[in-house]
């Protein structure tokens, strides 16, 4: 089975899907026009969607300098009371939708349109609802992606949003050229890493039988890559149908800690923080209790050990894109191991149920 999923394809395309984003000349149009007097970016999102926009919600803020808020769209439409607060002139609603046709982030861009906010459209598709009902659209750039869990649309979400916060400071001044450089260098070095880094992980897949025994997970993180735990949770939920978790390092301690046991397995996700030696200290202390712990360390560390992927360190950008990288062969590689396709039926009529996409 092993070898045999599309969802390898779409992996092995993401170089070049990434690489052709990186240089696309809209995004930075968008900011200069369109950014300069927007003070807050209020996203809206489903799923993986809505994990990209967690990721990048601190560093859009950081280097793009605006207020970001992030909601799934049943929060937006019933409890996003503080929106109607803000100057309208001042504020920017963006929906992110891959196939541009998930109903639930199609109402809530009506809804703020019909509220007088500016719109912004995050898709791959030309002709979705979400393209067409936008005022401003960016496209992904990504190519069809016909499977249930997506992985180049994922990665160049990030990177769409990543290129969206250094332009916006740019546009307001408030970036200097030497940093935006100098992140714009961090994400063609960590593209350029893509391919290797797919064959180095499945090999590590193989040393360390990643998947055998995998019947409940919890995935850890922090930072910007607290949202990577929030996709590595979903990613894993989607293609093994198991239990799955996700939790802040610093929340870890305060309950969920209790459900773990000898079935339990954990990922933790490290980079270089104020938290690198909590996450060190719950790596060894996890290796007690859980039936299996590993660790994707991005941190700079160098020795090797059982357990733990070292990746290179990317301080301005935590790494996120070989992270996220990183989840995904997991994600795949598992299923595949267990002699299973990841995009097996499972309860796939449930979205017809509840009318997720239009």
């Amino acid at each position: 089975m092993k070898n045999k999923s599309i969802m390898w394809e779409y992996i092995n395309e993401e170089p070049e899907v990434l690489g052709r984003l990186l240089y696309a000349e809209e995004i930075g149009e968008f900011a200069g026009k369109t950014c300069k007097a927007v003070e807050a970016v209020y996203f809206v999102a489903h799923g993986s969607s809505y994990n990209a926009a967690l990721a990048v919600s601190d560093f859009l803020s950081r280097y793009g300098g605006v207020r970001v808020y992030v909601y799934t769209p049943a929060n937006f439409r019933h409890n996003a009371y503080a929106l109607l607060r803000e100057e309208k002139k001042n504020i920017l609603v963006a929906a992110i939708s891959q196939t541009g046709t998930s109903s639930g982030v199609i109402e809530a861009l009506c809804a703020a349109s019909e509220n007088g906010f500016a719109t912004l459209g995050i898709t791959e598709e030309l002709d979705s609802p979400i393209a067409k009902k936008a005022d401003h659209t960016l496209f992904l750039r990504c190519g069809k992606e016909d499977s249930n869990a997506k992985t180049k649309g994922y990665s160049a979400t990030l990177l769409l949003l990543l290129l969206l916060a250094v332009h916006m400071g740019s546009a307001k001044r408030i970036l200097g050229e030497d940093t935006k450089e100098a992140v714009l260098k961090e994400l063609r070095r960590q593209i350029r890493e893509i391919p290797g880094l797919v064959q180095d992980v499945k090999d590590w897949c193989e040393e360390e039988n990643f998947g055998d025994g995998l019947k409940e997970l919890y995935v850890l993180g922090y930072g910007m890559n607290f949202g990577t735990a929030m996709e590595g949770q979903l990613k894993l939920m989607e293609t093994m149908c198991i239990p799955t978790m996700f939790n802040d390092i610093g929340e870890f301690s305060h309950g969920m800690h209790r459900a773990v046991t000898e079935r339990s397995s954990v990922l933790l996700l490290k980079t270089r923080s104020v938290l690198s030696g909590l996450s060190e200290e719950t790596f060894r202390y996890l290796k007690t209790a859980a039936g299996q712990v590993w660790m994707l360390d991005a941190s700079g560390k160098t020795d090797r050990e059982k357990g733990r992927i070292l990746l290179n360190e990317y301080p301005l950008t935590q790494s996120l894109l070989l992270t996220t990288l990183v989840i995904q062969v997991l994600a795949v590689y598992a299923p595949e191991r267990a002699g299973m396709d990841p995009n097996r039926e499972a309860n796939d009529n449930f979205t017809e149920v509840v009318h997720t996409r239009v």
